[in-house]
């Protein structure tokens, strides 16, 4: 008996959830490849409505599922009574979400194309580490308003570092599919490493700063924790009571799209609504906030469509996707007398509440006149989130895709830089 069926006997309303993944990992360290490692992760998960009240539960077999159900039939008295219904069926948009060459995870194929990297690492550097990681798996969502969404996907993802001297530097990618050119990787965290030599510190001031797409989707990310339409209901949230409002340059547009050819493209968000785009700031102006349909019930909206689940045992709840920000017109090659971060660490230790952040930029360049550059390092940069993107003074007139953002180059005007003593 299915996990919804069995729900149905005791809850008013009912939800199935079904993660299935597995995963092939390599990692190559200190000459060899020290891991190889399968994983399979598969996992049920049940939302129930009883007077009002949403419970949840999760279990990773079927043997549990009456306990499952049980569970859930008890968390549900601890929650808030919410005028709340599970999603209707709707129909979803055809999206290619698989690779049949990630779907085998087959092993040697796995070696090759990892080897392709550490080979095209070492014509110009020394491999320090390769990482690629295959996995295949589906999603499947019934519930009893008769929605049935079900699909399946695949991702790949490689992190490579190159290491010259004291100094390294790297490449990453992630997608749906795989690169065209495994050697690419490699050739291009190589020759990062290799422009590094002769590193130099800057001196303490405020520069103009163009961050990497690395950079930009960690800063982004940052900032997205105050478009969360959980943390508005929990007044965590600086924007809360921005809606409608000039809250940052009005070169800043920025949309989350679960369509978007990026790297969590999908059908449907992880509640089964149909993929769509919702812009959430425009032209500086805080235009919405990201919305699953608890929450909003929550918050006596009629809002839906971006709702995830971190893990099958964990409850879904709002949050981004695909990050697309808005390109502009001004010419790449034209930028001169800025810095431009490839690598910073630290953002984790940042203040989400107040958007005070500071980080400490490993792998950068300053960018002189006609392409002129020379490297730095050891740099702190300090600033507050909401403050940075309203100092935008240019948009690049191309928009580029990594991993899930899509997004043209950035400069921001008086960042702080920390110069060592």
């Amino acid at each position: 008996m299915s996990l919804l069926t069995l729900a149905k006997a005791s809850a008013e309303e009912a939800e199935s959830y079904l993660s299935d993944f597995s995963t092939l990992t390599l990692e190559y360290a200190h000459g060899c490849f020290t891991v190889k490692q399968f994983s399979h992760e598969n996992g049920y998960a049940l939302r129930t409505i009883n007077g009002s009240r949403l419970g949840f539960s999760s279990c990773n077999s079927e043997a549990g599922f009456q306990e499952t159900v049980d569970a859930a039939l008890r968390s549900s008295a601890a929650s808030p009574e919410v005028k709340y219904s599970f999603p209707h069926a709707q129909k979803c948009p055809y999206l290619r979400t698989k690779n049949w060459d990630i779907e085998k995870l087959d092993e040697k194929f796995a070696m090759q194309c990892a080897q392709q990297v550490v080979d095209a690492i070492r014509e110009k550097a020394e491999p320090a580490r390769v990482s690629l990681t295959l996995s295949f798996g589906k999603e499947e969502i019934e519930n009893t308003n008769g929605l049935s969404a079900c699909m399946d996907g695949s991702t790949c993802s490689v992190y490579a570092e190159a290491k010259k001297g004291d100094l390294f530097g790297f490449s990453y990618y992630s997608s749906r599919f795989l690169p065209r050119d495994f050697g690419a990787l490699g050739r291009e965290a190589a020759a990062m490493a290799e422009e590094m030599q002769d590193a130099r510190a800057l001196p303490t001031g405020k520069y103009t700063v163009c961050f990497s797409p690395y950079c930009l989707s960690q800063l982004v990310d940052f900032l997205l924790f105050h478009l969360s339409s959980e943390n508005v209901r929990r007044g965590v949230s600086a924007l809360s009571k921005k809606k409608g409002e000039q809250a940052f340059s009005e070169k800043l547009t920025i949309t989350d799209s679960l369509s978007a050819n990026a790297s969590r493209a999908w059908p449907f968000d992880a509640e089964g609504v149909p993929a769509k785009p919702i812009t959430l700031i425009e032209k500086g102006k805080v235009a919405d906030f990201l919305y699953d349909t608890y929450t909003a019930a929550r918050m006596g909206e009629e809002k839906a469509g971006n709702c995830v689940r971190a893990s099958y045992s964990m409850p879904p709840a709002p949050s981004q996707s695909n990050t697309v920000i808005g390109g502009g017109d001004y010419p790449a090659h034209l930028a001169s007398d800025c810095l431009y971060v490839e690598s910073f660490h630290g953002m984790h230790t940042s203040n989400s509440i107040s958007g005070d952040f500071g980080v400490q930029a490993d792998i950068a360049f300053f960018m002189r006149a006609k392409g002129e550059k020379f490297p730095v390092t050891n740099m702190l940069l300090t600033g507050n989130i909401f403050n940075l993107f309203n100092s935008i003074v240019n948009v690049g007139d191309t928009q580029a895709t990594w991993d899930d953002l899509i997004a043209p180059k950035m400069w921001f005007s008086g960042v702080q830089l920390v110069g060592p003593k």
